[in-house]
């Protein structure tokens, strides 16, 4: 097999390894940060769908399914090992196609690490369930693999969406097929390459890409896939629950946010603000997890929103791959436009710009698709800022006279994924956790995610669970089974 490696044209991968079809028809992968041509992806044919598909179905009848729970345990633990021996060479291609920090980018490559390894130590201690006891009969329950599951991931967080889809997938029993994202499919071909590496039968981790429109219907809509996890936009997931409903298969979507950032009148400001301000700024702001509407006291207000600025200016845009830099590039100009525009539409209804609100254009970031951190005040609830998720660096300080207020208002959006609260009063937090719409309350941190705490959206945010054992159950179906031991009873038609 010829490995992934940065300006690899990449085809489609199943059970009969890489392949890259010789009458294909390519578009090219960029480098966000230099505007350079460094490869080309494969726009997948149903055709080739089919036969990935088909391979996958035949690795899941004829091994998967039937492989021990230790076994395939032991074979995610030396997959996460195959991907720490590999962590610089995944994290050259993350920096080079996706454009983060380097911290940032190995702080995925470990996370991944460490998902796959909860999943593979609890591979062999999923149970089924016995029903109440009758007199000669036995009932019990087994929550068995769909078969053959879709991964549809993001551009943001591509080596941890493969974990968090490819870990509990595999430990219930299905094969996954993967479609990477376009704009960035390298590191999920090499993952996938890692998992047969660490000897995972070939089909079991399949992987095909190009554009969304073209490759997510061909997943969504085939017959032979079981159930399809998601993650992207609200629309691109509305989409993906229409395709689906052609076969009835059922979904896992993790969609977007607007998630509020409650500053109590006692939050400790020093561990608050470089926290909400790297909610924000993490990966330039492409996280649907951010906490963008930060919303602080009447009484903290004017000192919030001016120290915000401040530390937001500090913040060093730069190289991914330079070591000084603390916030890379956005995946593309097309990006960087749209949160510019954002920018203006929040600008012409009211909102001040503490910071930023401009691309970032001095010397080496000038070819890339860089973005000032950017801090807006002055915001009210219907202002563009505050309904409408960026996907970059920019976050919104609102402030609130009372916690009724600020409860009512954080809720006031059509998303649901996530919620921060700072600060010491224990009644209060206790009070907005309980009452917050959110898949996620974080108290006093950020970004707290956890192999062992499943997460996931309410309302437009999506629905299903991703991480912990809720994740598995996501990837299985239940089936009862009733044995009657009885023979002496009264048969019908006799």
């Amino acid at each position: 097999m010829t490995n992934v490696t940065i300006g690899t044209r990449t085809g489609y991968l199943g059970a009969d390894g890489h392949v890259l079809p010789a009458d294909a028809q390519d578009f090219d992968v960029e480098n966000p940060a230099t505007g350079a041509v460094i490869g080309q992806a494969h726009e997948i044919r149903s055709s080739e769908v089919d036969m990935v598909v088909a391979q996958a179905e035949r690795a899941f009848t004829g091994t998967w399914r039937d492989t021990a729970p230790d076994v395939r345990g032991a074979l995610l633990r030396s997959w996460a090992d195959r991907i720490t021996a590999h962590r610089e060479e995944l994290a050259a291609l993350e920096l080079a196609e996706v454009g983060h920090v380097r911290k940032e980018v190995l702080g995925d490559i470990d996370t991944a690490v460490r998902v796959l390894t909860y999943y593979a130590g609890l591979a062999d201690k999923l149970e089924g369930t016995t029903f109440s006891r009758y007199p000669g009969r036995v009932a019990y329950g087994m929550d068995e693999p769909f078969g053959v599951v879709a991964g549809i991931n993001a551009y943001n967080a591509n080596i941890v969406f493969v974990a968090v889809k490819g870990g509990p997938a595999l430990v219930a029993g299905n094969c996954i097929v993967y479609k990477a994202a376009e704009q960035a499919p390298g590191s999920t071909f090499r993952m996938a390459e890692l998992a047969l590496e660490a000897g995972i039968p070939p089909g079991v981790v399949s992987v095909v890409t190009g554009r969304g429109e073209t490759a997510g219907p061909l997943l969504c809509e085939h017959p032979a896939i079981g159930m399809v996890s998601f993650t992207g936009s609200p629309g691109a997931g509305q989409a993906v629950i229409r395709q689906s409903a052609s076969t009835i298969a059922p979904v896992v979507l993790e969609l977007g946010g607007k998630s509020p950032a409650i500053l109590l009148p006692d939050a400790d400001l020093e561990l608050a603000l470089p926290s909400v301000l790297h909610s924000n700024f993490v990966k330039s702001g492409q996280s649907c997890i951010a906490g963008s509407r930060i919303l602080v006291h009447e009484s903290r207000y004017a000192e919030v929103t001016q120290e915000l600025a401040k530390r937001a200016a500090a913040v060093r845009v730069g190289l991914p791959a330079d070591k000084r830099s603390e916030m890379g590039t956005l995946i593309s100009r097309r990006q960087r436009d749209h949160v510019h525009g954002l920018v203006g539409r929040a600008v012409a209804a009211g909102a001040t710009v503490m910071t930023g609100g401009a691309p970032a254009e001095d010397g080496p970031l000038a070819a890339g698709s860089f973005y000032q951190p950017t801090v807006l005040a002055d915001v009210t609830d219907d202002n563009p800022a505050a309904t409408t998720e960026a996907f970059g660096p920019m976050a919104s300080v609102l402030s609130y006279s009372d916690i009724d207020e600020a409860l009512a208002r954080a809720n006031a959006t059509s998303f649901g994924l996530s919620s921060q609260i700072w600060g010491n009063d224990a009644r209060t937090i206790h009070y907005l956790a309980g009452h917050l719409v959110a898949g996620t309350v974080w108290v006093n941190a950020h970004r707290a995610l956890h192999p062992t705490v499943p997460s996931g959206g309410m309302k437009r945010s999506g629905f299903g669970r991703e991480f912990g054992i809720a994740a598995v159950r996501e990837f299985t179906r239940h089936k009862s089974v009733v044995w009657d031991l009885t023979t002496e009873r009264a048969l019908p038609y006799t």
